[in-house]
């Protein structure tokens, strides 16, 4: 009988795999939500067996645009597998290479370089340098370099990955695919576009040869085309590829994905050039409408995915639904009092673009010093999910140049991590949530009270 039900749940996992190949991740995704609850009950939530549905769901999840649903459910993978002593095996390598993805699909390419690297190291350690897993982790550790403008070691090693997976798997593969669109990418961003665009074009055929001309993935390569050729001035043939892009985003991925908006964003800027004034207000309405639903933690539509640095912090840390506000940050261990808990990391800014991306209701600036700011949102270690609290269990220290966070109290496993933000007085009135007893109404620091002059 146990025999049979394995073999029923492999078959079942085996047609989920077969729907993500065929870019039908709502599909999967169902499959996978019931296959994960199913392998739970019969085995426990901790059980080995969990940990390859739930990265598959969170895979699903990660192209659905569900970011934090699959942020969560990656780590929840990984962490299943370090229990069972398989944090450095292949399984760990493919989450934190998909953890990586995540951050590069949610906008966030500082936040997942530290896990796509990881995820090269990881897998050149078992499997040599040459290896084609390899080649498809620095193929995804380049994407979120290139975007963070790091061109030349992006394209450096979106070379070394065609020289590994050409010889492996042929010119016309997907992955060899993937790797040219991407440093077609690089090379247009450097201004060598009669370079880029048979690369792009190259690319693009590639997928419709493999995946077939309806799958979403070839609307990568066919938007990435459409925006060289909007930039030398073919507005006409731009818009063609744009609304194709918009048309397999839409089928794939549902008609309010992301990269749904972004394609309809520029396919409004060409319509525009080509005179079709109508037809661009139409479609930059519902790209704005899909950009004002994402759950972006920054004013530039960069997405929450919930994902904790575990190079940050010596401890088992967990975000998830709070009570004192959205998400929080919950120890998974318990901690003593006086330990250091985890380091707020960020992108290193100025006083003045601090002051231009404040954001009351989406803002994780920290005044480093009085010149740096670090900005958690972007490439933030998951400090910035904890929140406030009048009465914390954590308190802020500065040491060399780095923020620190240390329990002031013994923390119980299960516990929500709590930090007073202290924000000046006499700046905008920011109301708290914490629920604790001497709350004080407002995440602000209260002014000094005046002294009353004595009666004469």
């Amino acid at each position: 009988m146990a025999q049979e039900t394995a073999g029923t749940a492999g078959g079942e996992l085996a047609r989920a795999h077969a729907a993500m190949a065929e870019g039908r991740y709502q599909d999967a995704a169902t499959m996978l939500e019931s296959i994960v609850a199913r392998v739970e009950r019969t085995h426990g939530a901790s059980h080995l067996e969990v940990a390859a549905p739930l990265n598959l769901l969170a895979m699903s999840y990660h192209y659905l645009a569900r970011f934090m649903d699959a942020g969560l459910r990656y780590q929840r993978a990984l962490a299943i597998l370090e229990a069972h002593a398989r944090g450095n095996g292949h399984e760990a390598a493919d989450i934190y290479h998909n953890l990586g993805g995540l951050e590069h699909a949610a906008g966030n390419w500082l936040r997942g370089e530290p896990f796509a690297r990881h995820a090269v190291r990881l897998r050149t350690k078992l499997f040599g340098r040459r290896h084609p897993a390899v080649a498809v982790d620095i193929t995804a550790l380049a994407a979120l370099l290139d975007r963070q403008g790091q061109f030349a070691e992006a394209e450096r090693l979106y070379h070394r990955a065609l020289t590994i997976l050409e010889p492996e798997h042929g010119a016309e593969h997907h992955l060899v695919a993937v790797a040219l669109n991407n440093l077609a990418a690089v090379l247009h961003a450097r201004g060598k576009l009669a370079d880029a665009e048979p690369m792009f074009r190259r690319a693009q055929a590639i997928e419709v040869a493999v995946l077939g001309p309806t799958h979403p993935k070839v609307a990568y390569s066919t938007n990435n085309l459409a925006v060289l050729l909007k930039e030398t001035r073919r507005p006409t043939a731009a818009a063609v590829l744009f609304r194709k892009a918009v048309t397999l985003f839409s089928r794939g991925l549902g008609a309010n994905h992301p990269h749904v908006g972004v394609c309809l964003e520029n396919l409004s800027q060409v319509l525009r050039r080509t005179g079709d004034v109508s037809g661009a207000k139409t479609a930059a309405r519902r790209a704005e409408r899909i950009f004002a639903g994402i759950d972006a933690v920054t004013n530039d539509g960069v997405a929450a995915t919930g994902t904790i640095n575990p190079w940050a912090t010596p401890y088992r840390l967990i975000a998830r639904a709070s009570a004192i506000h959205r998400i929080g940050v919950f120890s998974d261990d318990a901690i003593a009092k006086g330990h250091k808990v985890i380091e707020y990391t960020g992108e290193r800014i100025s006083r003045r673009e601090s002051g231009r991306r404040w954001d009351p209701k989406r803002s994780y600036l920290f005044e480093l010093t009085e010149k740096v700011h670090l900005d958690g949102a972007i490439g933030g270690s998951g400090a910035e999910y904890i929140n406030h609290s009048c009465e914390p269990n954590l308190k802020t220290r500065i040491v060399r140049q780095h923020i620190l966070y240390y329990s002031t109290r013994p923390i119980a496993k299960g516990e929500e991590l709590t930090v007073d933000y202290r924000y000046d007085h006499d700046t905008d009135t920011m109301r708290c949530y914490c629920g604790a007893p001497g709350c004080r109404g407002s995440m602000n620091l209260l002014p000094p009270k005046r002294k009353k002059k004595a009666r004469v």
